[in-house]
């Protein structure tokens, strides 16, 4: 289980926080749904211990983050940052973090080799020389091997053709812990109708609501009582109903659309 309770993040080059009061619990399987630089990568260094809140605390299973620090088995990500032993080529990085954190590494080369990644090719490459789909595939692999208690997958589905994001929704799926997911694409709402899922617009969460009850709303501008969710986004305030009226989340294909509707 994940909490973070009221977190702000403000980085020193930018006049705004990141992240504005963020409050939200990922407990089982768990989607973060927003646009780019919406904050959602940003909460994910934070309950990674990559980047300190300015305010605000994460808890990691009912334990402050400060208290178990690198603590194996606590929690897995696909962050790149976490995986940068310079000396070691991308393969052997593979052999080292399943030794270190008790994981699987035939698990992580065989998840890599679905999402086309072959072990020869690993063997030639370090990870920063990877192309950034091939990165992603290099650490998704990696996280969903060890076998923690907690997973935060960063845009696993990014840059891959569509058989492999069906293979590796498919592998989520049956993932067991808790597993949270970020993207700003809708289509995951089918395959994960049952996820507890929350949506982030500007540094701001709002759910959580069933993924199932998302991909059945569409997107009205105002607030509208009973609304499955209301949120801001630009300055304007969206709802998400059930009915005829407004536009079909889905048909948005990717939450960076939501500024299009706006500005309708």
């Amino acid at each position: 289980m994940l909490r973070a309770e009221n977190l702000y993040v403000q980085y020193r080059w930018r006049q705004e926080p990141v992240l504005k009061g963020v409050t939200a619990e990922f407990e089982g399987r768990c989607l973060l749904l927003g646009p780019n630089g919406s904050g959602k990568t940003t909460l994910f260094r934070v309950f990674s211990g990559l980047t300190p809140p300015k305010s605000g605390r994460v808890l990691i299973d009912g334990e402050d983050i400060n208290k178990i620090y690198a603590r194996a088995g606590a929690l897995a990500t696909n962050l790149p940052e976490v995986y940068n032993l310079f000396f070691l080529n991308a393969y052997d990085h593979v052999i080292v973090y399943a030794d270190l954190l008790g994981g699987d590494a035939d698990k992580a080369f065989e998840m890599m080799e679905r999402l086309g990644l072959r072990r020869d090719y690993l063997k030639k490459r370090k990870p920063w020389e990877l192309s950034g789909g091939q990165r992603k595939a290099f650490t998704t692999g990696i996280a969903l091997s060890v076998g923690a208690r907690n997973t935060l997958l960063d845009e696993p589905f990014e840059q891959l053709d569509p058989a492999k994001k069906a293979g590796l929704a498919e592998e989520l799926s049956r993932l067991e812990g808790t597993l949270v997911v970020n993207t700003h694409e809708t289509w995951v709402l089918k395959p994960f109708r049952e996820w507890t899922t929350y949506l982030m617009f500007e540094g701001k969460a709002y759910g959580p609501v069933r993924a199932g009850d998302l991909l059945e709303s569409r997107l009205v501008r105002g607030e509208v009582e009973d609304a499955i969710l209301v949120f801001e986004a630009s300055g304007k305030v969206f709802s998400l109903v059930k009915g005829e009226e407004g536009e079909a989340l889905t048909e948005l294909v990717t939450l960076d659309r939501i500024y299009e509707v706006g500005m309708g």
